[in-house]
């Protein structure tokens, strides 16, 4: 006995139908349909379907039906994104060692008070308009080696916008150091917060100015977050950049090992109170789909010339093809000057969709014993759900709701010191080139 039937195949970037001949006596052959085949099947995730008539199947849908196919999450082929410096040099120079770009991120961001002010959430605590985040551009030579030989590099930092005065060298007890004194208004500023050289030897690569740190999961940059706010501990608990010497170490395929000296945290290149610190860390596989992180930085505050310690640990586990969670602890404590501590835990659940759709939850916890460091003495508790759809390599939107509660002794930091909880959700648009 022979059966022939339709199968619609759908991936998330192409979906293709064919006929399936099979025959007791050998595998099943694709062909191209024969015109009066009437019946036809496709297949979901959660089964096959049959059909009367034949399929629709759209090459830029996750969905293959029999009717017309209607996709709650369509995605297309992305290609290559469209480059400032592709765009400037041509074809032929496009493999310049050198490479050049950026990105805008622009949205908004609101609260159920009304109130002018989000508050403590941090980066996003305009509430009440339309605001420029990050205008960024950046020129560098990364260092490749290929764990032989030797090379150098450096990078360079430039960022516009409300999110301009939070990564500034503000560390400094000089309000003029470094780009303290670029703020244009009392919600715009600007920053340099990346500019460093680098030296390569085999699998040993030297950092050697001012640079991110390596501390947590989230970073300053928005195309390298899921969400468009931040987490308690990432803003109140965490340095931002750092100034000094840092080594990275690649032991294999895997194994990441950092150490080094910096002066301080969000400090440049002005050190008055003498900040001495050690930065380092390492990550490493504990399984095939888990990975840990801790990274550590201690020492003297050039600011507030106070012993500090403070450690991240992340924990990154693929669940399966599409699902991944995503642990973060950060524990930190002054011993000197300032006595306190303070310390956190965040949740986050991803699920990809396909290629352009991707929704996530971020569940964080953040405690400070007198309100040194975060900003009410007690806890601060946070849930945000979010969505990012990229239509384009170069186009991303980050929708997200998120919900906020306090309890402690201190302030209540809502609603201008009114509340002890806050809606609050937005969303920005981040365009890269």
């Amino acid at each position: 006995m022979r059966v022939v039937k339709w199968l619609c195949c759908s991936t998330a970037l192409l979906a293709y139908c064919c006929t399936q001949a099979s025959a007791a006596d050998g595998p099943p052959v694709y062909s191209v349909p024969a015109p009066d085949v009437t019946a036809c099947s496709y297949l979901t995730s959660d089964g096959c379907e049959t059909c009367t008539s034949e399929p629709s199947c759209d090459t830029c849908s996750s969905c293959c039906t029999c009717g017309p196919c209607i996709s709650l999450f369509p995605c297309c082929d992305h290609g290559d994104p469209w480059t400032l410096q592709g765009h400037l040099t041509g074809d032929c120079c496009g493999s310049s060692s050198i490479t050049y770009g950026g990105w805008l991120s622009v949205g908004a961001y609101g609260n159920a008070h009304g109130a002018a002010s989000n508050g403590p959430i941090s980066f996003r605590n305009v509430g009440d308009g339309f605001t420029v985040n990050q205008l960024w551009g950046y020129v560098e030579k990364g260092v490749d080696t290929g764990g032989c030989g030797f090379d150098w590099g450096f990078r360079a930092d430039y960022v516009f916008g409300v999110d301009g005065p939070d990564t500034q060298a503000f560390g400094s007890s000089d309000p003029q150091a470094w780009d303290n004194g670029w703020d244009s208004s009392d919600e715009y500023g600007s920053a340099l917060p990346q500019l460093y050289a680098q030296l390569g030897i085999n699998d040993l690569t030297v950092t050697m100015g001012h640079f991110y740190t390596i501390i947590g999961y989230e970073v300053v940059q928005a195309p390298d977050n899921f969400f468009t706010s931040y987490a308690y501990t990432m803003y109140y608990a965490e340095p931002f950049t750092h100034t000094g010497v840092l080594a990275e170490y690649a032991l294999g395929d895997d194994i990441t090992v950092w150490g080094g000296w910096v002066q301080s945290w969000d400090t440049a290149f002005d050190n008055p109170n003498g900040g001495n610190n050690f930065l380092g860390g390492i990550s490493v596989p504990l399984l095939e789909s888990l990975s840990l992180t801790y990274a550590v930085v201690t020492g003297t505050e050039s600011a507030t010339a106070t012993d500090t310690y403070m450690h991240s640990i992340v924990a990154d586990a693929t669940l399966t093809e599409k699902l991944e969670y995503v642990l973060q602890s950060d524990y930190g404590a002054s011993t000197g000057g300032t006595v306190g501590q303070w310390y956190g835990v965040n949740n986050y659940l991803f699920y990809t969709i396909n290629d352009c759709w991707k929704l996530g939850t971020r569940i964080e916890w953040f405690h400070d014993d007198d309100g040194i460091r975060g900003p009410a003495q007690g806890d601060m508790w946070g849930a945000t759900w979010g969505v990012n759809w990229q239509p384009t390599a170069n186009l991303k939107i980050r929708p997200e709701l998120r919900y906020d509660w306090y309890d402690g002794p201190g302030a209540l930091p809502f609603d201008n010191g009114n509340a002890s909880d806050q809606f609050s959700g937005g969303f920005d648009l981040i365009v890269t080139f």
